[in-house]
C-alpha cells in the first residue's frame, strides 16, 4: 500500500480546514420566541438573526379578518414546511408573516441588513415602515411573482429596539419561507461583508471557468482526449451553478433572467455535473471505476435533467429529494474506486483522492444546507476549486517528471554528440595524415576506410541494441517483426508474439531506487535472452519495463511454453521486491498471441492481441501467462 506524501497530506489537511472554517463564525446570540437581545453585543462583526421568530399564516388570501392573529414560533433559517398552525400542517405554498424584535444598545447607530434569497417573494418592514422587497408579495397566487435576489437594506439610525416584519409568499416552489440566515450589523460592516462575499464568489467562479476553458482547449488540440473534455464541461457547469447561488451574480450578467430559468439552471448544473464528473473519473481510472456504472449515472442524471426542462419549478424541485440520495451513492462508489486505485498504486490516484475528499465534504454540506440541517452556505464551488488545485499540482508533478526525462535524454544526446565529434576528429586526423604522406596515399586511404567501415558497423549495431539491457531495441523489433510478417505471409506459417511486463515495477523503483531498477531490467533481459534459443527468434525491449519476443514459425502452444519458461526463469532470479503485492520477488505478467498473417493484416494486429492477453494476465492476478489466438 502506498502512503500519502507530506505534500499530499498537507494539502488534504488544508483543504478540509478551508471547508470547515468556511462555515462562518457561530454566534452565541439566538432569537427566542420572537426576541433577540443584542444590547451587550459590540457589533464588531455582523450577526445572524437566527433562532425562533414569531410567525402567522395568511389563511384567507389577504381578506381582512376580525380575529386576533395567532402566532407560532418558527426557526429561521428554515422553510415553513411541516410546521403546524392552528392544528393544521402549513402547506408549501401560501403566504405568512415573520416577526422579530431586536433589542439594540442605547446609543443610536447606523445599521443595515444583508438579506439573502427567500422562498420566493417578500416585503421587509422595519418599525412598520416598508424598507424594500424582492419579487411581488401576494397571498393571491395569480398576483404573486417569485424572484431570487440578495439585497442590502439601510435601516438608518436605530437604538434600543427594532421591530422587524417580513411578509413572505410562495406559490411556485416546494419550499417557502426564510430559508437562509439574515445578517444585521453596522452599515460599513455589512457593506464590507457583502464586498468580501462577492469578491470570493467571483474569484472562485473565475478560477473554475479558467480551468474549464483551459481543459476544453487541451481537448481541442487533441492532446488528452475525452478526460479533458469532461473535466472542462464539469468546471463550466459548476462555475455556472456558482453564479446562481450565494450572491446570485448571474443577475448582474443577465438582469432580465426569469426566475424559473434561474432555478432550472441551478438544478440542471447539479444533475448534469454529477454525471460529467463521474465520467471524468471513470476515464482516469477505468480499471477501478467501471464503464457500466458511468453509463447508469449518465442515464439517470439525463432523465432528471429532462424532468427539469419540461416541468414547472413547483414540480421538478421535488425531484431533488430523490436525486440527492442517488448522487450520494454515486460519490460513495467513486470513493471506493479511487481508494482501490490508491491501494494499487495507480499514478496520480493519491492526489485525486485528496482533492475528491474536498468535493465529498462540500457535497454533503450542501445536501445538509439545502435541507436546512446546517447553516453554512453552498460550498461545492470551493470543494471543486480545491480539487482543481490538486489537479494542477498533479500536472506540475507530471511536468517535473517529464523535465527529468528530458534532462536525461539531453545528457545521453551530449554523450552521443561527443562520440560523433571524436569520430570527426579521427577523420580530420586521417585526412591530415593522407596529405602528409602522399606516397602512401592508397594504403592509408584503404586502412582508414576499413576503420571507418568498422566504426559504422558498430554504430549500426548500437543503433539496434538497447543500451541498458543489451538486447534488441524497439527499432530492431519493428524491423524484424515487419520482415517476419511478410515472410510468414509468403510461407503461410504461424507467427507468435510474447509481451512481458514487470509486475509493479514502479513500486520497485520507488522502493530501491532507479539504479537498482536499471540493474533489475538488465538481469530480467538476460533471463529472457537465455529462454529464447532459436537463431530466428528475437528478444527486444518494447519500452520501459516491457519486453517483446518475436517467434516465427511458432504456433500458440509453443509460444505459451516459451512464455512460461521466461516467467519461471525470471522468478528463479529471486530479485527481492518487498513492496510487491504479488510475491516477495520480482515477477512477470505475459501475454501470448499467434496468427497466420494475411494480406489485409498488419503486425499491429498481432501486437494488439498480445497486449490484450497481457492485460488479462494483469487482471487475473499477475505473475502468469495468458494467451490470445487471433483469427
Amino acid at each position: 500500500m502506498r502512503s500519502l506524501s507530506r505534500l499530499e497530506l498537507s494539502v488534504f489537511i488544508l483543504a478540509n480546514v478551508i471547508l470547515l472554517t468556511s462555515c462562518g463564525r457561530s454566534a452565541r446570540y439566538t432569537a427566542n420566541e420572537g426576541v433577540i437581545d443584542l444590547r451587550d453585543y459590540d457589533f464588531q462583526y455582523t450577526i445572524d438573526l437566527d433562532g425562533e421568530w414569531q410567525f402567522t399564516w395568511e389563511e384567507n388570501k389577504g381578506e381582512e379578518s376580525t380575529d386576533a392573529k395567532t402566532f407560532i414560533n418558527i426557526d429561521v433559517p428554515d422553510s415553513w414546511n411541516g410546521y403546524t398552525y392552528k392544528g393544521q400542517e402549513i402547506p408549501s405554498q401560501g403566504s405568512g408573516s415573520y416577526y422579530l424584535t431586536v433589542l439594540l444598545p442605547d446609543r443610536p447607530t447606523d445599521y443595515s441588513m444583508d438579506f439573502p434569497t427567500v422562498g420566493t417573494a417578500y416585503n421587509l418592514f422595519a418599525n412598520d415602515s416598508l424598507i424594500g422587497g424582492v419579487g411581488i408579495y401576494s397571498s393571491d397566487p395569480d398576483r404573486g411573482e417569485p424572484a431570487y435576489q440578495t439585497a442590502v437594506y439601510d435601516l438608518g439610525r436605530q437604538s434600543r429596539q427594532l421591530m422587524l416584519r417580513v411578509d413572505v409568499s410562495n406559490h411556485h416552489h416546494r419550499l417557502g419561507g426564510l430559508w437562509e440566515s439574515i445578517s444585521l450589523g453596522l452599515h460599513k460592516e455589512i457593506i464590507h461583508k457583502r464586498e468580501n462575499q462577492v469578491a470570493m464568489q467571483l474569484f472562485i467562479v473565475g478560477a473554475i471557468f479558467i480551468m474549464g476553458f483551459y481543459h476544453l482547449g487541451v481537448f481541442s488540440l487533441g492532446t488528452r482526449g475525452m478526460p479533458a473534455l469532461y473535466f472542462g464541461l464539469f468546471c463550466l457547469l459548476i462555475g455556472l451553478r456558482t453564479l446562481t447561488t450565494g450572491e446570485i451574480y448571474l443577475h448582474e450578467i443577465w438582469p432580465g433572467l426569469p426566475w424559473s430559468i434561474l432555478v432550472k439552471i441551478e438544478y440542471l448544473t447539479f444533475y448534469l455535473g454529477i454525471a460529467v464528473f463521474f465520467s471524468f473519473l471513470q476515464l482516469q481510472f477505468p480499471d477501478e471505476i467501471k464503464d457500466w456504472a458511468a453509463k447508469i449515472v449518465m442515464l439517470i442524471s439525463g432523465l432528471f435533467a429532462l424532468f427539469v426542462i419540461f416541468t414547472q419549478v413547483a414540480t421538478f424541485s421535488v425531484s431533488l429529494n430523490l436525486f440527492q440520495p442517488f448522487s450520494l451513492l454515486a460519490l460513495l462508489y467513486l470513493i471506493y474506486g479511487l481508494s482501490l486505485a490508491f491501494l494499487r498504486g495507480e499514478e496520480g490516484s493519491a492526489m485525486v483522492l485528496v482533492g475528491f475528499s474536498a468535493i465529498v465534504v462540500a457535497f454533503i454540506n450542501d445536501i445538509l444546507y439545502v435541507n436546512n440541517i446546517v447553516n453554512t452556505g453552498n460550498l461545492i464551488s470551493l470543494g471543486v476549486l480545491i480539487f482543481i488545485l490538486m489537479q494542477a499540482l498533479l500536472i506540475s508533478v507530471r511536468f517535473s517528471k517529464a523535465y527529468a526525462t528530458i534532462d536525461t535524454q539531453r545528457n545521453k544526446l551530449e554523450r552521443t554528440n561527443a562520440a560523433y565529434q571524436s569520430e570527426i576528429d579521427i577523420r580530420k586526423s586521417a585526412e591530415a595524415e593522407v596529405r602528409k604522406h602522399k606516397e602512401h596515399l592508397e594504403e592509408l586511404v584503404k586502412e582508414r576506410t576499413e576503420k571507418l567501415e568498422m566504426a559504422n558497423q558498430q554504430l549500426e549495431v548500437l543503433s539496434r541494441v538497447d543500451g541498458l539491457t543489451g538486447i534488441a531495441n524497439r527499432r530492431r523489433l519493428d524491423e524484424d517483426i515487419d520482415r517476419e510478417w511478410k515472410r510468414m505471409l509468403r510461407e503461410h506459417r504461424f507467427l507468435s508474439v510474447i509481451l512481458c511486463d514487470i509486475d509493479h515495477f514502479k513500486l520497485y523503483n520507488d522502493t530501491y531506487g532507479h539504479q537498482q531498477g536499471d540493474d533489475c531490467l538488465a538481469r530480467i533481459a538476460g533471463a529472457i535472452r537465455k529462454s529464447v534459443n532459436r537463431p530466428g527468434d528475437l528478444a527486444a525491449r518494447y519500452g520501459g519495463e516491457e519486453f517483446c519476443i518475436v517467434l516465427p514459425e511458432t504456433k500458440l502452444e509453443g509460444a505459451v511454453k516459451i512464455a512460461e519458461l521466461i516467467r519461471k526463469n525470471v522468478h528463479e532470479l529471486k530479485i527481492e521486491h518487498s513492496s510487491s503485492p504479488v510475491a516477495p520477488f520480482v515477477t512477470l505478467s505475459l501475454g501470448v498471441a499467434s496468427i497466420v498473417p494475411d494480406a489485409d493484416g498488419q503486425p499491429s494486429v498481432l501486437i494488439g492481441a498480445a497486449d490484450r492477453a497481457l492485460y488479462q494476465a494483469k487482471g487475473n492476478g499477475r505473475n502468469r501467462v495468458e494467451q490470445n489466438m487471433t483469427e
